[in-house]
């Protein structure tokens, strides 16, 4: 493990990231597995994106996912980086799933009132990518994430966002949302990184009463390959 960044970042000084406390130090990918990575990358894009628009909203953050990866490959004894089909014992990656976050089958939640309110986890229950409780899919030492941007499948009901990650209580930071096709796309100010047992929770600044939102992390998951085939993931 070593710190700074990896060499094949093709724009280093654009990596900003809201980690908590967590010591960015990183395992580098070998040749083979930032190919596959790249590779893996654009296939995801594609089959996420309705319009050229959104592949590129994900495709314009490869930086920060391959970072990602390198840090998630420190802290999580894999054997390797296997991308979107990951063998045995291998890192994989796929789009954050509700299943990790909520513990619901979609994004969709019902907000009473207006002002602030509670959007993922509670500074009392955080999300807790240490929790091995089946609603989440046991993340335990097999999860790790990465938030650069927020997605909405309704008409955005959020005004501001609020990350807290481990410890470390983030800005508060208007959001803007552009958009695109179907759905509405909105950047961080900086990539939120939740490593392997890690925990987080963001609150958010909602627009109108008994609204209901589709607010999600536009991101990826980065986790053992057992964990992406488990039953726990149903």
């Amino acid at each position: 493990m070593v710190k700074g960044f990896p060499n094949y970042l093709r724009n280093p000084s654009s990596i900003s990231m809201w980690a908590g406390a967590v010591n960015l130090d990183y395992e580098p990918l070998t040749a083979e597995e930032v190919a596959i990575f790249d590779r893996d990358l654009q296939r995801l894009a594609g089959y996420f994106a309705s319009t050229r628009d959104l592949e590129r909203v994900i495709l314009e953050d490869r930086d920060i996912y391959i970072y990602a990866a390198s840090l998630a490959k420190a802290q999580i004894n894999v054997s390797g980086f296997g991308g979107l089909t990951p063998g045995s014992g291998q890192l994989g990656m796929q789009l954050i799933r509700s299943k990790t976050i909520l513990g619901a089958a979609n994004w969709l939640q019902t907000f009473a009132a207006a002002g602030w309110n509670n959007l993922f986890g509670t500074s009392a229950v955080p999300i807790d990518l240490s929790s091995t409780s089946t609603t989440y899919g046991n993340p335990q030492n097999r999860v790790a994430i990465c938030i650069p941007k927020l997605f909405d499948i309704t008409l955005p009901k959020f005004q501001e966002a609020w990350f807290h990650v481990g410890t470390t209580d983030y800005p508060i930071h208007s959001l803007s949302f552009m958009q695109l096709a179907d759905l509405y796309v909105a950047r961080l100010p900086a990539a939120v990184f939740v490593g392997r047992n890690g925990r987080f929770y963001a609150r958010g600044n909602v627009i109108g009463n008994g609204v209901v939102s589709g607010l999600a992390p536009l991101g990826l998951t980065f986790a053992l390959a057992e964990y992406m085939v488990s039953s726990t993931q149903e």
